[in-house]
């Protein structure tokens, strides 16, 4: 045959022989063609194991322990890696009819990432050492009062005093802790422990080691894969966490490509992101506002005063001058993106205008100073100004926020005197002594909307975080009802309901904004779960399942 065909061949012309040449070359990238269609439509392309991730982050781990954890965002970012919650660690859960016993049952075969079985007794040890007032735990208050009792080897029985409509929330977040590695040391020596930055944990990575500078500046902790996982096995091998000293470095090594990705990017800085990237926007459930102490004030004391201070704030102005559009308008005490916002609570709370704002002080007696621009009442040593003092953050989006309220503020014939302080002796002092006229600043919610510690009247003082010292007996109940839980869901929500509307009627604060928080990812990478967050570290939830390589299977 192949004689025949080399004959044939051979008698053709030059010019046939061509066409000949290219028809068998048209044919045969025709025939790959449609090898390769065939292949792909009998495929899928599918996440596969392999690559490595590098995060930047501003700041230092200093207790990478949940027993110790203090409200460092690095501490909580590498927890969320190498601890798991309880929650995925639990086969199941039961509730008895009263709300006030919850038995958690352990999947089987659950183990540290040093080999050691992960049982009841480490729950019961982690709930146990929280409680202890020497361990100094930022999660005691959540966990006081309850009993954590093992029942075997993998059922624990919570019990509760009274029912907690938000207790799934708080046990299910729970990171366990190894008892085998600390249940030798004093609750007040737990700080102490070479294991608070070398962890015996339970996630999907397992610590691998760090490396610091002279000065002992923690430079990079290393993670790997543990096989030990309770889930799926990470996909990429290895995880590495940067820190570093100010937020120039951070940009600088993520346009450099030395690092990956970078969270906590601010709105003003996503324009120095010089490489090709993703940026990833999610919502927490908190707010800034600012707080009216009135015992300290006696303007503030006048509901018509409070009124007009809330009413006059554009807060889209603030979300685009102060957050480039990064942020969501706040009105009030549960924010637009979590569970449990009604909007016609605040029908009223929107953006007035200037005109009816100045009509509302003049009705209540507030007269204008022609002379500085600022409404005074009373003559005399009575005579009282409208002219505040603002404790402010030195953080940039928040003396930009303040500038913007003051300036809408002074239309209305106020004067804010802004003191910008540094945030750290805020929580020294202010926050301490309750000791200033107005306040802004921020609440957090756990995902559920309990917001009994922020507005009712048992948390007025510190430690508590009723920043307006709010006391409405009213609300008070109804703050309890929420927890409780009430007969229905439906009865808790018109509860919750009705609490929003008082705030804002009695307006003991001004709520500002809820910012974004901004993830710069690469574009390369795939398998994240964009869900809304709780906290910043959740953005690493389901890290195991993240990607940058890929393979093509037969379709099942």
């Amino acid at each position: 045959m192949s004689y025949l065909l080399s004959k044939a061949i051979a008698n053709l012309t030059v010019r046939e022989r061509a066409v000949f040449a290219a028809a068998t070359a048209l044919f045969a990238i025709s025939g790959l063609f449609a090898a390769w269609g065939t292949y792909y439509a009998a495929t899928e392309e599918v996440p596969a194991s392999g690559g490595s991730y590098a995060e930047g982050i501003v700041g230092q781990p200093t207790f990478v322990n949940p027993l110790t954890a203090s409200g460092n965002e690095a501490d909580y970012d590498l927890m969320e890696l190498v601890f798991s919650d309880l929650g995925s660690l639990a086969e199941s859960s039961a509730e008895s009819k009263d709300d006030k016993v919850w038995t958690v049952t352990l999947k089987k075969g659950l183990a540290w990432d040093d080999g050691k079985d992960l049982t009841a007794d480490d729950v019961v040890f982690t709930v146990e050492t929280i409680q202890d007032i020497n361990a100094y735990s930022l999660q005691s208050g959540a966990w006081q009062g309850i009993i954590a009792e093992k029942i075997s080897d993998t059922e624990i029985r919570f019990t509760l005093k009274d029912p907690y409509a938000f207790f799934p929330g708080i046990w299910k977040a729970l990171k366990v802790t190894p008892e085998h590695i600390f249940s030798g040391i004093p609750a007040a020596n737990l700080r102490l422990s070479e294991y608070n930055l070398e962890p015996v944990g339970n996630g999907p990575y397992s610590w691998k080691g760090m490396s610091a500078e002279k000065d002992g500046f923690i430079r990079e902790v290393s993670l790997a894969a543990n096989p030990r996982y309770h889930g799926t096995k990470a996909l990429m091998p290895s995880f590495t966490l940067r820190f570093y000293r100010t937020r120039q470095e951070l940009i600088g090594d993520f346009n450099a490509k030395k690092i990956d990705g970078a969270g906590g990017i601010l709105p003003e800085e996503e324009a120095k992101l010089a490489i090709g990237h993703r940026l990833a926007s999610f919502y927490l459930p908190r707010y800034y506002a600012l707080f009216f102490n009135q015992s300290t004030n006696p303007a503030l004391k006048e509901k018509a005063v409070r009124q007009a201070l809330v009413r006059v704030i554009d807060r889209k102005e603030i979300v685009h001058g102060a957050f480039l559009g990064f942020a969501a308008a706040a009105l009030g005490p549960v924010p637009q993106t979590a569970t449990g916002y009604d909007e016609e609570a605040y029908a009223e709370n929107g953006t007035a205008s200037p005109e009816a704002i100045r009509a509302s002080l003049d009705a209540a007696g507030w007269l204008m100073n022609p002379e500085d621009g600022v409404r005074y009442k009373g003559e005399g040593a009575s005579r009282t100004a409208l002219r505040f003092d603002v404790v402010t953050p030195d953080i940039p989006f928040l003396k930009a926020t303040m500038d913007i309220v003051a300036k809408e503020w002074k239309t209305i014939g106020v004067e804010a005197k802004i003191a910008v302080t540094d945030p750290e002796e805020i929580t020294r002092t202010a926050l301490r002594t309750r000791n200033y006229q107005i306040i802004l600043y921020g609440n957090v919610l756990k995902g559920d909307p309990d917001l009994f510690a922020f507005w009712h009247s048992s948390r007025k003082f510190y430690p508590g975080l009723n920043l307006a010292l709010y006391d409405n007996k009213e609300a008070d109940t109804l703050l309890e009802s929420v927890r409780k839980g009430g007969e229905s869901r439906a009865d808790q929500d018109a509860a919750l309901a009705k609490i929003q509307r008082m705030v804002a009627d009695d307006a003991p604060a001004a709520f500002l904004m809820s910012p974004a928080y901004l993830y710069a990812i690469p574009t390369g990478l795939k398998g994240m779960a964009e869900a809304p967050l709780v906290s910043p570290s959740d953005r690493l939830l389901g890290a195991e399942s993240w990607y940058v390589k890929t393979k093509r299977v037969l379709k099942k």
